[in-house]
């Protein structure tokens, strides 16, 4: 019988019906690529075509079914599968480092030729027992081989951790440990200088060994006995828990948060911690879709089930007492926020989960690990890498060049607005996001550039996180320079990654691209983009934030119910020198202890007033809410506000904050602030005016530039 034989410009769907298989449930671009056809002419014949369908789900079924069952039988092997289904392969060596076979030093090495190639017949017969033990005596010889080339860098290691022993004496247990768990967070990758980058980087890690295990047992308990010297150990449910630790270590767009999620999905039991609000609905919304029995939690609102398996958080309200399976830190680069930085200490050492999934970029690295190592378990990292390239153009974007998909960065809500008025008056329409927005808002103004409505979005770096940008292609800066709350200082390159990252998103753009508005700003968006590392900061503690049990014990101990006393004495008293630790931005804290100080409450509820979220800056704001402290000290009610609904734009906001406040009250008092139902929708009014408002200015009405270009008439 005849072959039959095709031009490739039009034969795969031609080809795919002969073989009795829709069109369009294949992907006739990836299977031209597998097939080895140019984009144009060439030919080929059914029977690949159906071979090629073959094996593609040969492969897909080894991801599925085959991988699990091989890398039991065979532990060294190692599979990485990206988000497309490929796969890559290593083989974990172990080199024990002391003579009873103690601190493994890990390696990953890449299959020699002879088993990669059983791994690919395995997968494509999806037969992960097809010659398996050829494939295991492989595995053997690669590790052996990788040993050998090693063996002078493990003995003199040896030498070295020997003779650290000998220096700590006494201590010398403490040493051990403490390299032990500082190898387990650690996977070396072969190269051709592993050798030195394995003794460049323990050198570092024994030289903290021997200061650990040389401050005396007695100086260590009198630390702890300080205050937040005995922080870790204060999570006793996480203590308990024989935590792991994984960290999706990756920029924006590379799947590192997705593929956390699925395995959250997964669990019995689990938890998400969002950075914002907004991420939090996003995803109790997923987990819902997904069929679970899930809840919301944030400071002003429970949404959902009310014993929910899977729950998603607005970090702060992490729960630390409840045991899960799972949970996610999101953006475990806020660690280094001097004011929200706590909150994410709190989680990361103290969330009770056997599997905790963090996921963030490269920097967080040393921080993620120091931590690991201050608790005592285990790290693993796991790379993802973007999935579409990201671009610096060579030369500047000003406003008059912003095209239709662009994103124009600003860091204030003035310019943001001074931003939008030259694009609007350019013709352009405009969505606009930026801090001072609700969640619901900045949801809604996402939503507009993302269906094509507003043809560019103006933006703060409150797009940073949390918001689903869809055809965003480009982000143009137009200031790399922010105010961070006590001085204007230039973007480090995590923040310009972190920003410029947003662009180009998988499955809408084949890349992205980043500028800046003038030349000023080229230099240090190539620098980030390059991967440039953003300086380390001087003070590299974790910060953190007493909570209310830490309150009421200084209280207890110092004698007082004064909440800014309390306070005086954690900043004065509770971190010593050497300690990991050191107190939160508390500068508006202080402010606001004073401020609830002047009525009579118990000092939980002076607390939780002094911690209500609002802008303490604005003095309307700290007003009103010091008018419901008064009236929660003499027993009265507190009312919905009563607002304009036709005030301008800084009104609305102000009125959606407090709001807001007023619902993070009423969850905690309930019968002081018993009017929720009428200010949610106070709220939402003032949000909607909000949107309104946004709208309505987003486009220069025809007229309007009719008039502007028309020279007034003389009679």
């Amino acid at each position: 019988m005849a072959r039959r034989i095709h031009r490739t410009t039009d034969f795969l769907a031609d080809a795919l019906h002969r073989l009795g298989i829709a069109a369009g449930a294949v992907d006739r671009e990836a299977l031209r690529e597998r097939l080895g056809l140019p984009e144009r002419g060439g030919v080929c014949e059914d029977a690949a075509v159906a071979e090629a369908l073959r094996a593609s789900d040969a492969r897909r079924d080894f991801v599925r079914d085959g991988i699990p069952v091989l890398t039991q039988a065979i532990p060294a092997l190692r599979a990485e599968v990206d988000p497309e289904g490929h796969v890559r392969w290593w083989v974990r060596v172990l080199c024990p480092l002391l003579d009873d076979n103690r601190l493994d030093l890990r390696l990953d090495t890449a299959p020699d030729a002879e088993a990669a190639e059983i791994l690919d017949e395995m997968a494509l017969g999806n037969d992960p027992a097809w010659r398996r033990e050829a494939l295991r005596a492989r595995v053997v010889q690669i590790a052996g081989r990788l040993r050998g080339n090693l063996n002078r860098t493990i003995l003199r290691l040896r030498d070295q951790i020997r003779a650290d022993m000998a220096e700590t004496g006494a201590d010398a247990v403490t040493y051990i440990a403490h390299l032990d768990r500082s190898l387990r967070s650690r996977v070396f990758t072969d190269g051709p200088d592993v050798a030195g980058t394995i003794l460049d980087t323990l050198k570092a890690v024994r030289a903290r060994g021997r200061v650990v295990a040389q401050e005396a047992s007695g100086t260590r308990r009198l630390r702890d006995r300080a205050g937040f010297g005995s922080y870790i150990d204060k999570f006793a449910a996480a203590r308990r828990m024989g935590r792991r630790i994984v960290f999706h270590m990756g920029p924006t767009n590379s799947g590192k948060t997705y593929a956390a999620l699925e395995a959250l999905t997964q669990a019995t039991t689990g938890a998400y911690l969002a950075p914002l609000r907004l991420l939090a609905l996003e995803n109790y919304e997923a987990l819902l879709a997904r069929g679970l029995r899930a809840g919301m939690v944030t400071g002003e609102e429970i949404l959902g089930e009310p014993d929910p398996t899977h729950t998603a958080r607005t970090i702060e309200t992490a729960d630390l007492r409840r045991p899960l399976d799972v949970a996610v830190i999101d953006e475990i680069q806020m660690l280094s926020d001097p004011d929200r930085g706590w909150a994410w200490t709190n989680a990361l050492f103290g969330i009770p989960a056997r599997l905790v999934i963090v996921c963030g970029a490269e920097d967080a690295l040393s921080a993620v690990r120091r931590a690991a190592e201050a608790a005592g378990e285990s790290l693993d990292v796991v790379t993802f890498t973007r999935k579409t390239p990201l671009v610096a153009l060579d030369a500047p974007v000003p406003l008059e060049a912003v095209e239709p998909g662009d994103a124009v960065v600003a860091f204030s809500r003035r310019a943001v607005h001074e931003n939008r008025e030259i694009l609007v008056a350019a013709g352009r329409s405009v969505a606009t996001i930026y801090g001072a927005l609700s969640p619901e808002v900045r949801r809604a103004e996402a939503g507009r550039f993302r269906d094509g409505e507003a043809e560019v979005l103006v933006t703060t770096d409150a797009i940073g996180m949390g918001l689903n940008l869809g055809p965003l292609k480009r982000v143009v800066f137009a200031a790399i320079r922010k105010w961070d709350g006590t001085q204007e200082r230039a973007l480090t390159n995590a923040e310009i990654r972190q920003i410029a990252g947003r662009a180009g998103r998988f499955g809408h753009q084949e890349a992205g691209y980043v500028a800046a508005a003038d030349d000023d700003g080229l230099g240090p968006i190539r620098d980030a983009l390059s991967g440039a590392p953003t300086a380390p900061a001087a003070d590299t503690r974790f910060f953190v934030r007493p909570d209310l049990a830490a309150i009421e014990a200084a209280a207890a101990e110092l004698g007082t119910d004064s909440l800014s006393a309390v306070m005086a004495h954690f900043t004065r008293a509770t971190f010593y020198d050497g300690s990991p630790f050191q107190p939160s931005a508390l500068e508006d804290f202080l402010g606001a202890a004073e401020a609830v100080d002047r009525v009579s409450l118990p000092i939980r509820e002076k607390f939780a007033f002094a911690v209500t979220p609002i802008d303490r800056r604005d003095p309307v704001a700290v007003d009103v809410v010091a008018r419901w402290l008064q009236a929660r000290a003499v027993g009265a009610t507190v009312p919905a506000l009563r607002a304009d609904h036709q005030g301008d734009l800084a009104y609305q906001e102000r009125t959606v904050r407090l709001a807001s406040a007023y619902l993070w009250l009423a969850r905690r008092f309930p019968d002081t602030f018993d009017d929720g139902a009428v200010m949610r929708g106070v709220r939402e009014r003032a949000n909607a005016a909000i949107e309104r408002t946004l709208r309505e200015t987003a486009t220069l009405k025809l007229t309007q530039r009719i008039r502007e270009k028309t020279p007034d008439r003389v009679a």
